[in-house]
Formats: structure tokens, C-alpha cells, sequence
């Protein structure tokens, strides 16, 4: 059996067809590295920093991530922070970064600095986590009402604490 059987028959094994997965391009920039799942459980690929960049003014910290995308159409990326982020005093400006399908530049993701700490990453650490998803197809339809629910239009609080 040769090596490739051999992981065609684990992933076999574990219920995973190779052929039914869904194939994602991904551009290195120079220095860039490929995104990696740190665990087989793993939901998300961690991103590495290629460059730190930080703007005073904005006290913001900008990190390239060496990477460009070409996600087929129907999908999208997410940049969400690691877990590992409460260790720093840094924040994922948007909460999220979204990439569409059609953008091909490099990702990047942008941090809130809160303190002085513009150091907390430099190149090659673990920055962010990229999540990709498939977008159900949706059909938008303007209505002139909607259905009651229990919950009605509360909203920010309305269950209490």
C-alpha cells in the first residue's frame, strides 16, 4: 500500500471522503506562512504574523498575515481573535474580520491597542484564527409584516441581567 492509500484508508476509516473536499488557494506573500489547524479537532486555522505595523495616532497595531485568498464563490473567511488574546492587551478592532470571495489582496488583521504593549506580537507569532464557512443561499424579501413571536421587539437587556 502506498503512502497516499495509506491516508486515503485512515481518512476513510474516519468517515472523511478526500475527494469531497472543498479546495481553497492560498497565495504566499515572501516571509508569509501557510495557515495551520493546531489540533485534527481544530474548527479554525491559526495565522501567523508576517509584519506589525502600529499606528500611534489610531493606537492601533496592523498585522499583515502573508497571505492572499482565492475562496471559491459561496464562501468566506473569518478572522477571530485566539483565546490567547486575553494574555495581551490587544482587541480584534472589529471583533471579525470578513474576507469575501472576490478579494485577493492580503489579509491582515487590525488590533485596538489598550496600553502600552505594541510589542505583543512580532513575526511568525500566532496572531488570529481564520475560520472558513459556506454561506447558505439566501433570497431577501421585503415584507409588510412579520410574524409574531414571543419575544416580540425586545431587545438589548429585555431577559434582564
Amino acid at each position: 500500500m502506498t503512502k497516499e492509500e495509506a491516508e486515503d484508508w485512515a481518512m476513510f476509516e474516519k468517515g472523511i471522503d478526500r475527494f469531497k473536499f472543498t479546495q481553497v488557494k492560498i497565495k504566499l506573500v515572501e516571509g508569509g506562512q501557510l495557515p495551520k489547524k493546531m489540533t485534527e479537532g481544530a474548527a479554525a486555522y491559526d495565522c501567523f504574523a508576517r509584519t506589525a505595523e502600529v499606528n500611534y495616532s489610531e493606537l492601533q497595531l496592523k498585522i499583515k498575515l502573508g497571505f492572499c485568498l482565492e475562496l471559491p464563490q459561496g464562501y468566506c473567511a473569518k478572522i477571530i481573535p485566539r483565546s490567547s488574546i486575553v494574555n495581551t492587551n490587544l482587541r480584534l478592532s472589529n471583533c471579525i474580520g470578513l474576507i469575501d470571495c472576490d478579494y485577493r489582496g492580503e489579509v491582515s488583521a487590525i488590533f485596538d491597542l489598550y496600553g502600552v504593549e505594541p510589542d505583543a506580537y512580532k513575526k511568525g507569532d500566532r496572531v488570529c484564527q481564520m475560520l472558513i464557512e459556506r454561506l447558505p443561499d439566501i433570497e431577501l424579501v421585503e415584507v409588510d409584516t412579520l410574524s409574531e413571536t414571543k419575544r416580540g421587539t425586545g431587545g438589548y437587556g429585555h431577559t434582564g441581567k
